[in-house]
């Protein structure tokens, strides 16, 4: 997987730069290599910056601009699998196709994917992680240039997500098909080739994702990535994780807020010189209080200096 991953970053990367006035102002400039995340909150412009690249919002720019939709050498899946209930899995998948043969054709994809045994199924009688494979052959078929996924995998429960989203991403590498899924989740964008962060109506960073989570280069950057403490000291930036912050007899002053219970863990909330999340591996509830003075300590190698 790693490997299959690193070869995919290697290869030159899918140009996109586009310019997007209505439903939201956005100006994207970035490029899609292998299983591209797009991370971004709720609200973003992730969703509208899709359909632009579909050609199903109105926007200028490449690749692709002024092209018509149909003409778009693109597969979409939408939040929902958006497959037609009244039509079983073969029939969904060969929907695209036109001619005598799109029913062999369907087929064909379908079981190159594994998927051929559910092929008489009623759309309505698969599971969520089926119904997104599915989907997935749907928009393969037609033998597009670049897959587009918004939000794929939200439905799904996070035991089923992860196995639904290995299994997406070893199926378009096999098939050398770039994809650029849109997410708001950190653990989904974790997984991808190549990460894009969205944020204030522009492209704010992108790299390696490995090297992007590692080294966030704002505030903004940091809370997309899922750093829980984000502060300032003298002028510069700082990010580090809630489980890498540990209670030590000197440090960052701090006093506590309040604590609860985390899993066989405990998690505070401190206020200092910013308010700080502290998850504990394992401790004693009874032995912090609400008021209690402390010293935080974070751990020098998960310590991240923004910028």
């Amino acid at each position: 997987m790693a490997g299959a991953a690193g070869a995919a970053v290697a290869v030159r990367g899918l140009a996109v730069d586009y310019r997007l006035h209505t439903p939201i102002a956005l100006e994207a400039r970035f490029e899609v290599r292998g299983f591209t995340a797009l991370l971004g909150r709720s609200g973003a412009g992730k969703t509208s910056l899709l359909k632009a690249l579909a050609g199903l919002l109105p926007a200028d720019g490449a690749p692709w601009g002024g092209m018509a939709a149909q003409e778009r050498p693109i597969g979409y899946l939408p939040q929902n699998s958006g497959l037609f209930p009244h039509l079983n899995v073969l029939e969904n998948t060969a929907y695209a196709l036109r001619g005598p043969g799109r029913f062999t054709a369907a087929q064909a994809l379908l079981d190159e994917l594994g998927l051929g045994e559910l092929a008489r199924r009623a759309a309505t009688a698969l599971s969520g992680g089926e119904a997104q494979r599915v989907a997935l052959a749907r928009a393969l078929v037609r033998g597009p240039e670049l897959l587009l996924l918004d939000e794929p995998l939200s439905a799904l429960d996070a035991a089923t997500r992860d196995a639904a989203l290995t299994w997406l991403i070893e199926t378009l590498t096999a098939r050398k098909l770039p994809a650029l899924a849109a997410t708001h989740d950190p653990a989904i964008a974790a997984m991808a080739d190549w990460l894009v962060l969205l944020a204030d109506g522009r492209v704010i960073q992108q790299g390696v994702t490995r090297e992007v989570f590692g080294n966030p280069q704002s505030a903004e950057a940091a809370e997309l990535l899922g750093f829980e403490n984000i502060w300032a000291e003298s002028g510069v930036g700082y990010a580090v994780r809630a489980a890498d912050i540990e209670v030590a007899e000197a440090g960052i002053a701090a006093s506590v807020v309040s604590v609860r219970a985390h899993g066989m863990g405990l998690r505070l909330e401190c206020a200092g010189p910013a308010r700080f999340v502290v998850h504990l591996a394992a401790g004693d509830i009874t032995q912090f209080a609400p008021g209690m003075k402390i010293f935080l300590r974070p751990d020098p190698a998960k310590l991240r200096r923004l910028g």
